[in-house]
């Protein structure tokens, strides 16, 4: 009898902690019995799928770029990872070009991949350097370097978009080049879109103003830029990553006429999706605007599909993307494939739980500020969460990229 065959398309924050859930509830090393309970290794083939070779901690990509020595930390390659050589994992490395109900088309393979269950964890894009389209560690580490020695060319440095990038980015430019004229611009009266207090949103407002330096520019949008940057001029449906947003010596001229010159320009303008193109499955209601729309146990929204899961920024679900929330869908989604492939039929599916509403700013190594739900929090209560390494240490512990998941027993 063939094996059981389980894909997972992305490798990231929500696809590696699924991939990492599926390993402890189906290929992790067993005790004869637990509880009295006779435990017995499934028959299953997983393939992971990512168009690099390791994880990246996206949270420090700005510190990053600005300080490239820790960025070269951000990425740990799956080959170091040794539970991934698990002789029933294969980890395929290639761009996802297509997804049909039964199979995935890589860019440059004439190979599809077939599976009986698949978790798509793609994510969204990012315009480089924000985004990370290079498919090894040594190209991120010139990317970084690059991106660096234009900021450190430069005298003045304009980033445009005031979400939670574009307002890292600006801070950890100031905070690790405080000589230079740093501006940030973005098109509504207060920064960082979502469900956040005004109050929260004006005190990053004053901290990058009062503590840090950065030059705030709020309710004007850039109507044009000379020289336009890449991302401007091309269009990358499925791969935004490959596009650059930098450009350097452009002039900007503001809807209010106003007209602003940088040195190095980075442009911070929010998230592309991925799904549009790639997923060709026949019940278009999946889809909305913001997403793939999933139930409560990360199966797609489609009874046509119960063996196809989604997780991760690639999900239009009513929550801020996150990483800690993206893993947190991964692992549901695995664990209740591990269910059915355990239990059949008879496999009882579990539902995620919902979060409040959470962001968490670090602007530099000394300021941040912290929203979750209703509640901002002081500086004090906030301080332990703030971590100089911007969370790559707890991000590599918790998905076990330096360390072997043990068995865990899946009851249904």
């Amino acid at each position: 009898m063939a094996p059981i065959r389980i894909v997972v398309a992305g490798c990231n924050y929500a696809g590696i902690n699924a991939l990492k859930t599926l390993y402890s509830t189906l290929l992790a090393k067993q005790p004869d019995n637990v509880n009295g309970i006779t435990t017995q290794s499934p028959d299953v083939q997983i393939t992971a799928i990512d168009r690099r070779d390791g994880f990246v901690h996206y949270i420090g990509i700005t510190r990053g770029i600005t300080e490239p020595e820790f960025g070269e930390q951000l990425w740990v390659p799956f080959a170091k990872v040794g539970w991934m050589q698990h002789p029933n994992i294969t980890f395929k490395q290639g761009t996802v070009t297509k997804i049909t109900s039964t199979q995935i088309e890589l860019h440059d393979s004439n190979q599809p991949i077939e599976f009986d269950y698949l978790i798509v964890a793609l994510g969204v894009g990012r315009h480089a350097p924000i985004g990370v389209g290079v498919p090894t560690k040594s190209r991120f580490v010139d990317q970084l370097n690059w991106a660096n020695k234009e900021i450190q060319a430069a005298d003045s440095v304009a980033v445009i978009g005031g979400g939670a990038v574009g307002i890292e980015m600006a801070a950890d430019i100031k905070c690790d080049y405080p000589e230079k004229q740093v501006t940030l611009i973005h098109s509504r009266k207060l920064p960082l879109p979502g469900p956040f207090k005004e109050e929260f949103r004006q005190s990053v407002v004053d901290i990058l103003r009062h503590s840090i330096g950065v030059d705030v520019v709020l309710g004007e949008r850039v109507i044009s830029q000379v020289p336009a940057s890449d991302d401007m001029e091309t269009t990358f449906a499925c791969d935004p990553e490959f596009v650059n947003s930098l450009a350097t010596k452009a002039k900007m001229t503001l809807s209010s006429g106003r007209n602003i010159s940088a040195d190095c320009v980075i442009r911070c303008l929010g998230t592309l999706a991925k799904f549009k193109t790639l997923i060709r499955l026949s019940d278009s209601n999946i889809f909305d605007a913001s997403g793939i729309r999933v139930k409560g146990t990360m199966q797609i929204d489609s009874s046509a599909y119960p063996n196809i899961y989604a997780c991760g920024d690639i999900c239009s679900r009513d929550e801020v993307k996150l990483a800690g929330v993206a893993m947190y869908g991964g692992y549901i989604a695995a664990r209740n494939i591990a269910r059915s492939v355990l239990y059949g039929d008879m496999a009882v599916l579990e539902k995620g739980e919902s979060f409040p509403s959470k962001i968490m700013l670090l602007m530099g190594k000394d300021h941040f500020a912290l929203q979750i739900g209703d509640k901002i929090w002081d500086t004090e209560s906030a301080r332990p969460y703030a971590t100089p390494d911007m969370g790559l240490e707890n991000c590599i512990k918790a998905l076990s990229l330096d360390s072997t998941p043990e068995y865990e027993l899946l009851a249904n």
